[in-house]
């Protein structure tokens, strides 16, 4: 009904001219309305998340796409705001002023927005958010009361202000800018008010379940669950009368008794403080009225809590308010979710205020659904995710003979798509491996004796697919090479090995574990994860045919340890000319440690190789990483240009008298752009007081705005193990690192 009195005021306001005309002009003018009615749409999420963040203490996550960006306040409130915009007619630009009134600018310039003559304020106690429309005259109309009445704008001669369009379509944007850098997001409004708000991830206080408005009868007690994140002290405030406790993550709020000066002040917030450890605040409040007469619930909510998953079961409790009963579902995550009418008559009738559905898929992502119902009336649709467990498997190879999946660096395995596997046993101190995969393709598990291992003697070459795994999780194999292997082509997967480069002393075909020698393609996989390479002295690879790469190498939750020769480059791609070919570089949830502190490489190349390929659209991704007493003086990660660059949640970690600076990354094309990096939550500590952690080696042509990583005063590790890897974190940190 709107979007048609909106199109006839825009027939009227056309000029005058035959029905022809009208009919051809119709298809263009609902297009109109349709830009008209998105850009009120955009205009009153821009006010109301403006309103927000002015009051908002931190922001919990920041995301952009297509010029929208979806901020997630630490309390739980969503809000949009859109930066660009192709409309229609005249939209309200708004602003604030230095007081924290409201202004607006219809065309004319700015005024300030007024409600019954006075002024509005934008935040605060006395904080209202204006909400626009347009009437059937084709007019603005402004409401103050959120909706409920609205009245038409009049400009400062007194006359309506329209909405519709002149000549052609206005161009426009609703800001100056909107930006989100180094952990603060920052809006700057027409009239230049900057608005600033950190965004602290993993600190959050949410009240679930709190609606708008809560009214309680005299003396009674409603629970609201609590989501904590990441915080140090919460602070609980509400109005005289009322009683208020947090245990165990519920909130309990308690309304007075009735008396003259409780139902005085009918309506106020209770309000969570919280603060975290690093100083930062946010409030989550819920606002509160009480009335002693009867009233009609029209809004029964529920809240999920208490998630549990097993491998095919999900158990989940339910807290209700003004509800009498509800339903739930629970489906995989990729379909459809289903509408509240559906569950309204579909669902599975809840019992009590806790539900378990079993059978499920191990390992699979699954949505629950819970609907709110009193009576006839049925509330908002609730939800929450999650993800059934994987099997715990023990005995690899007699899960791959049941057609169960493995894992491996992210890609899932199986003899469906595999075949057949073969099993290898070590019985002696120096098996040989070389004869089983040699120019051979297929899935090797190994198991072995007590003082058995398996060697590569003598030169091996992969040309197919070949995965080496440990037969048992909880015993891995260990293999010791005495000579390198060459990676000629194919793919080659391992997991949970030991790899013991103790026989690689630097002799011909010694003087490291891996090359590309000989090479006829590019290596499609090189993925390990779970092992431990140890006894690391020498390069791991050596890729010393310029020509091929690696299309993917991935490194996951593997310990490195290095025996302090200084300077190792463990995965050296030397003179590589086609760095573009390397689509995927993925280093993480490892942990690289030495003895002492001696600098290293992780990922290195000769940057004095010019390159010969494009587009560049490999991405390098090094999360949660701890580089224990190995600092790199010439940068850990060395690359030509990279699509995107990861460095996120990783701890360095020095012993403080080390004498050196210690570089993350150098990047040297010259058309490597800053905005492929995201560097943030990383942490430092040690190396000598004069030397510092720094994001982006001198030589790189692309640095991050902040390129030094502040040194922690506080030792982050409670102990380390400088023999097996094994480490402990002060609490405090836990939130850093490898996730085991």
């Amino acid at each position: 009904m709107k979007k048609n009195l909106l199109l006839a005021a825009l027939l009227m306001a056309g000029a005058c001219t035959g029905q022809n005309e009208i009919d051809s002009r119709i298809e263009s003018l609902e297009s109109r309305v349709t830009a008209l009615e998105t850009q009120v749409q955009a205009l009153n999420k821009n006010v109301a998340a403006v309103s927000a963040l002015m009051e908002a203490g931190t922001i919990y996550s920041v995301a952009e796409s297509d010029g929208v960006w979806t901020i997630t306040l630490s309390d739980g409130r969503e809000l949009n705001l859109t930066q660009g915009s192709i409309g229609v007619g005249s939209i309200p630009v708004m602003t604030v002023d230095a007081e924290g009134y409201w202004m607006v600018d219809y065309g004319s310039g700015p005024e300030y927005v007024l409600s019954n003559g006075s002024k509005v304020m934008a935040a605060g106690a006395d904080g209202v958010t204006p909400q626009f429309g347009v009437n059937s005259a084709g007019n603005w109309t402004v409401s103050y009361d959120g909706g409920q009445s609205f009245q038409e704008v009049k400009a400062a001669d007194g006359q309506p202000v329209s909405a519709l369009p002149g000549t052609g379509n206005t161009e426009d944007q609703f800001f100056q800018s909107v930006s989100y850098e180094d952990g603060v997001f920052t809006l700057v409004l027409k009239n230049g008010t900057k608005l600033t708000v950190p965004v602290v991830a993993g600190f959050r206080v949410v009240i679930d379940g709190a609606g708008d408005l809560q009214v309680f009868t005299a003396g009674e007690t409603r629970t609201f669950p609590v989501t904590l994140e990441g915080t140090a002290q919460t602070i609980l405030t509400a109005p005289q009368g009322w009683a208020v406790s947090l245990t165990e993550n519920i909130l309990s709020i308690t309304a007075p008794v009735t008396t003259k000066a409780a139902l005085a002040d009918t309506r106020t917030d209770v309000s969570i403080l919280a603060l975290s450890a690093s100083g930062f605040a946010a409030v989550a409040k819920v606002k509160v009225t009480l009335d002693d007469t009867p009233h009609v619930v029209v809004n029964p909510t529920a809240a999920i809590i208490g998630v549990e998953t097993g491998i095919t079961s999900i158990s989940f409790g339910v807290v209700l308010s003004d509800a009498s009963a509800w339903k739930y579902l629970v489906r995989e995550a990729s379909a459809a979710a289903p509408s509240a009418e559906y569950v309204f008559e579909s669902g599975i009738i809840g019992e009590g205020s806790s539900a378990t559905v079993t059978g499920l898929t191990e390992g699979t992502s699954y949505t629950i659904y819970v609907l709110p119902i009193n009576g006839d009336v049925a509330g908002t649709l609730s939800k929450a995710d999650a993800t059934t467990l994987s099997a715990v498997i023990n005995d690899f190879y007699q899960a791959w003979e049941e057609g169960k999946d493995i894992e491996i660096a992210g890609v899932k395995y199986n003899k469906a798509s595999q075949g057949a596997a073969t099993l290898l046993t070590a019985e002696t101190a120096a098996t040989d491996l070389r004869a089983s995969i040699h120019q051979k393709s297929g899935v090797f598990f190994l198991e072995q004796a007590d003082g058995a291992d398996f060697v590569i003697p003598s030169v091996t070459e992969i040309t197919g697919d070949v995965i080496l795994m440990s037969r048992y999780a909880d015993n891995p194999v260990t293999v010791r090479p005495a000579m390198c292997t060459k990676l000629k082509s194919g793919s080659l997967i391992l997991k949970n090995l030991v790899y013991d480069m103790v026989d690689i002393n630097g002799g011909t075909n010694a003087a490291y574990a891996f090359n590309n020698a000989n090479a006829t393609a590019d290596f499609t996989a090189w993925h390990f994860e779970g092992c431990r390479i140890v006894n690391v002295e020498r390069a791991i690879l050596y890729a010393n045919v310029a020509g091929y790469g690696f299309r993917s190498l991935i490194v996951k939750d593997c310990d490195i340890q290095l025996t302090n020769t200084a300077n190792i480059q463990l995965f050296n791609f030397y003179r590589s000319t086609v760095l573009n070919t390397f689509k995927q570089l993925v280093f993480e949830n490892n942990v690289v440690f030495n003895v002492s502190a001696s600098p290293v490489q992780i990922m290195n190349y000769d940057q004095n190789i010019s390159q010969t390929g494009s587009p560049w659209e490999g991405t390098l991704s090094v999360k949660n990483n701890l580089f224990y007493n190995c600092p790199s003086a010439n940068g850990y990660f060395k690359f030509y240009e990279l699509a995107s660059l990861k460095l996120t949640g990783n701890i360095f970690w020095a012993d403080p008298a080390a004498n050196m600076a210690s570089y993350c990354f150098i990047l040297y094309s010259s058309s490597q752009t800053v905005d492929a990096l995201e560097v943030k939550d990383n942490i430092a500590y040690g190396l000598d007081g004069s030397k510092n952690w720094i994001v982006a080696h001198g030589n790189s042509t692309v640095k991050p705005e902040s390129n030094t990583i502040a040194k922690e005063a506080g030792n982050p590790l409670r102990s380390f193990d400088t023999i097996t890897g094994a480490f402990e974190l002060n609490p405090s940190y836990e939130s850093y690192g490898p996730k085991r």
